[in-house]
């Protein structure tokens, strides 16, 4: 009965991690209210990996979103700028908080916001952009900063943990970067996510925003704020977590993933996204546009699927429109492009402009 379980492997991977954990020496226990134990030093392996800017472990990235745009100040009468194309949270977060999305052109050869547009549609009430890493392609964050003088950049990082820009990890080219270690991301620990700052000014206020009374106290600030939300990380995912970060390579990742994408640039007559010697793309999926007539025939080798991301422009102006982008993910056993021959084509609508 075990073997046909559908969450075998699931709780294989915890029962594993919680064995790591035990062999590991800790000096305080694991707790979402204090902030100890896993929960530490998840924050601080993130830290390493990130520049030695301090984060804090969150139960996702929308709710990390909601935290530092709120830390940042946005409210009532406030713009954020957000992407043209990307997931819902962007939006749904912005107007939670009670602020108007203002949505920008992306640039079509990476999916990411367009620095040129969104300077031209900022404005005097614009209090934040958010500059998502769509399938893992680093947007321009310092060509956004430098065009957005004084106006705080959030990276928006569920899909490109890993991911480099310049020889840089993305989540250190901003304010502040939200992560997410959720289903289909590549550390997937169940549902966690995590936030990114700055400096520790920055941390601090997102502790008060976030982190339970105690927390706050031990962390040292000196009236806790309970007037917050404090929703909190599982510990178990803070455990499963530190396991996920001692089995990864982000490197092999990025390795891997450009190597499909040459691949696939060499022999097909389709543009794969986010191809450039600037950017290292850690996620698992290879973006691809296609016109109607030039859409490929993948062999067994390749798992072919659809990424679903929202038109957030057609909602906010009320229609509902989600723009499907073809993409592929490695599978073994090892690729065998000369076998690819052009068939029939779905739409893909973004070729437009290109």
């Amino acid at each position: 009965m075990h073997g046909d379980h559908p969450d075998l492997a699931l709780l294989q991977r915890s029962q594993a991690a919680i064995a790591a954990w035990l062999e590991k020496a800790v000096s305080t226990p694991t707790s979402q209210l204090a902030g100890g134990g896993a929960i530490a030093r998840a924050e601080a392996r993130l830290a390493e990996l990130h520049e030695g800017r301090p984060g804090l472990l969150m139960p996702s990235a929308t709710y990390a979103l909601w935290v530092a745009l709120r830390m940042l100040g946005t409210g009532p009468g406030d713009e954020v700028l957000i992407p043209k194309y990307d997931w819902a949270a962007s939006l749904a977060v912005v107007l939670a908080l009670g602020a108007t999305p203002v949505v920008v052109p992306t640039d079509p050869a990476t999916l990411t916001i367009d620095p040129a547009a969104a300077a031209a549609r900022s404005g005097p009430r614009t209090a934040a952009a958010v500059a998502t890493h769509l399938f893992g392609i680093p947007a321009d964050v310092p060509a956004l900063r430098l065009a957005l003088p004084g106006v705080p950049v959030v990276e928006d990082c569920a899909q490109a943990f890993g991911s480099t820009l310049d020889g840089r990890p993305v989540g250190v080219l901003g304010d502040a970067a939200v992560f997410s270690f959720g289903p289909g991301k590549r550390l997937d620990v169940g549902e966690l996510g995590a936030l990114m700052l700055r400096d520790d000014g920055l941390r601090q206020r997102a502790l008060q925003l976030s982190a339970h009374p105690i927390r706050q106290r031990l962390s040292g600030i000196p009236a806790p704020e309970a007037a917050n939300l404090s929703i909190r990380p599982h510990p178990l995912a803070a455990v499963l977590l530190d396991a996920a970060l001692d089995a990864d390579d982000a490197q092999a990742a990025i390795l891997e993933r450009r190597r499909l994408a040459d691949a696939l640039l060499a022999n097909t007559d389709i543009d794969v996204l986010g191809v450039d010697a600037r950017r290292g793309v850690a996620d698992r999926s290879v973006p691809v546009l296609a016109a109607q007539a030039e859409a490929t025939r993948l062999p067994r080798t390749l798992k072919a699927a659809y990424g679903e991301v929202l038109d957030i422009e057609a909602i906010v102006e009320g229609a509902a429109g989600i723009q499907r982008i073809a993409f592929i993910t490695a599978a073994p056993p090892p690729l065998e492009f000369p076998t690819l021959r052009p068939t029939a084509s779905s739409s893909h609508e973004l070729r437009e402009g290109r």
